[in-house]
């Protein structure tokens, strides 16, 4: 199985080893420790918040309570937790406005995760809770931007949280894409970047 994962790391290919999967840009995986295995079914185990309740209607009372339930499922990505916090993860998700079934957020602060991705994951959670919502958008389109630059290109400000264990940039560097695992390395993935 070694051999396989070296195979899979050199060409790219993904593969698995064990129960673990190796993705492009892992140099090898193992299967996880029993140790591993109990903190992940741990993070398995907490609660969705959304799963026995159906849709719900388009009111600032629903938008605001669903918003607040994407921040608690999507606790690596918001600064409202404090393990998030503790490395610089400042953002939010507010509602600015919303007519009918077109609705407008703002995002503030600082992410570890690309803004497109922080909108995407909002705006797919909102509309499978809210079905009727037609659009979410950004309050400005600046929002979106993970750098800002002023009109002689010289960067003026970077929405980035501090990459506090050089993960993204590695990850990034590799060819992984640092959104799909997060500031946070799962405990049953026992997989290497180089």
């Amino acid at each position: 199985t070694m051999a396989a994962a070296i195979f899979c790391a050199l060409f790219g290919a993904h593969c698995f080893v064990g129960a673990q999967p190796l993705a492009k840009g892992v140099a090898w995986a193992l299967p996880a420790s029993p140790w591993a295995r109990a903190l992940g079914a741990a993070a398995r185990a907490r609660p969705r918040l959304s799963s026995n309740s159906g849709p719900l209607p388009v009111t600032e009372s629903n938008l605001l309570k669903v918003l607040e339930e994407c921040k608690e499922l999507n606790d690596d990505m918001f600064g409202s937790h404090a393990r998030c916090t503790n490395i610089g993860i400042t953002g939010d998700v507010e509602l600015v406005d919303f007519e009918g079934p077109f609705v407008t957020i703002g995002l503030t602060g600082q992410f570890w995760h690309r803004r497109r991705t922080v909108l995407q994951r909002v705006g797919a959670y909102v509309s499978r809770r809210i079905p009727e919502i037609v659009e979410i958008t950004l309050a400005d389109p600046s929002m979106a931007e993970d750098l800002e630059y002023n009109s002689d290109g010289i960067l003026i400000e970077d929405k980035f949280s501090p990459d506090f264990n050089f993960d993204r940039a590695t990850m990034t560097r590799t060819g992984y894409d640092p959104d799909a695992r997060g500031p946070f390395p799962d405990p049953n993935s026992l997989a290497v970047f180089v």
